[in-house]
């Protein structure tokens, strides 16, 4: 009887690791090279074809674009300043009513909610962000808007400065761009929530027990210790709730007005970049497609640099938590 001796590797030595396909590629890997280099080609030429159609409006009416207060279709000028000012006032009032819901939900369902109905409803928020754009438009304009016409705008209307901040009663129709907000508060609650539960989830549990252990009560620890070390994290999931927001198209169309005025007045019909583009480009000849155009990139430009800004964020509050 023979005994194979294996080989003595002294720990100087490294042992060689053989790993299966570790010198060949299988077709799989070039499937895989392909599709990632399909999706780069349609990405550039998706992006290209956008700038390069709108460079026209970029190179002569800049300005007009980007401060004008008149659209007129189809030679022009495009006036682009309501459509902004639109997007700005319906995203900040949705993103303030998101995150101050979305938050209050968010500690409720990490801290306060029973573990048997923390997934219940977690699940039942996640679920919103599955309901389509059209519905929550037509939930708005069939819902919303005559219950705001007959109960919510008249009390409004009796507030002080009620005629500065919503304007004329006699000049409101039920769509508005507070109708806009309130609609995209709601679609964009379940984007923020998730982020932000995972986000405070993730606190490290020593850092909780040692406040309690301290002395302090569960309303303290989540107020001096919970959200400071999430805040990072919560910029991030507020800047990809915002992104949402501005890119929103459909059922912001439906609720807004689709008036091309530049005013501020909340209780007034409106428009948005987003819905502007949806709503004019099917008649768009000529100049007004390079001007829609121009819109979308602007919107693009964004929407991106929002998104690069919540992933940055997110992603240094997880080296943050690590760290601590």
């Amino acid at each position: 009887m023979s005994f194979i001796i294996p080989p003595d590797f002294s720990d100087d030595e490294v042992v060689p690791e053989f790993h299966a396909g570790a010198t060949s590629r299988t077709w799989y890997h070039y499937v895989l090279i392909a599709a990632s280099l399909v999706f780069a080609a349609v990405s550039v030429g998706f992006v290209g074809t956008i700038l390069w159609n709108s460079l026209p409006e970029w190179s002569h009416h800049p300005g007009t674009l980007l401060a004008g207060s008149g659209w007129q279709a189809p030679l022009g000028p495009f006036g682009g300043l309501a459509m902004i000012v639109g997007t700005l006032e319906t995203s900040a009032i949705a993103l303030g009513v998101a995150v101050i819901i979305g938050l209050g939900t968010s500690i409720s369902i990490v801290f306060l909610v029973p573990r048997r109905l923390r997934n219940v409803i977690a699940t039942l928020v996640d679920l919103l962000a599955a309901v389509p754009s059209i519905v929550y438009g037509l939930w708005g304009f069939l819902v919303l808007a005559p219950w705001m016409l007959q109960t919510v705008d008249p009390f409004l209307n009796r507030l002080p400065f009620a005629r500065v901040i919503f304007g004329n009663p006699s000049q409101e129709f039920g769509t508005s761009l507070l109708l806009a907000a309130v609609v995209l508060s709601v679609m964009i609650l379940p984007t923020f929530v998730a982020i932000s539960r995972e986000v405070i989830s993730v606190v490290p549990q020593d850092l909780i027990e040692a406040s309690l252990s301290l002395g302090a009560t569960r309303w303290q620890v989540i107020r001096e210790v919970v959200l400071p070390t999430a805040k990072i994290g919560l910029f991030g999931a507020t800047f990809l709730a915002l992104a949402r927001a501005t890119g929103e198209t459909v059922a912001v169309a439906l609720v807004a007005g689709g008036v091309a005025n530049t005013q501020f007045h909340l209780l007034y019909p409106g428009t948005t970049i987003a819905s502007w583009i949806a709503t004019q480009f099917g008649e768009a000849q000529g100049n007004a497609v390079s001007a829609l155009m121009a819109l979308g990139v602007l919107l693009m430009i964004v929407n991106f640099s929002l998104s690069l800004m919540s992933r940055w964020l997110v992603v240094r509050q997880r080296k943050v938590l690590a760290v601590v």
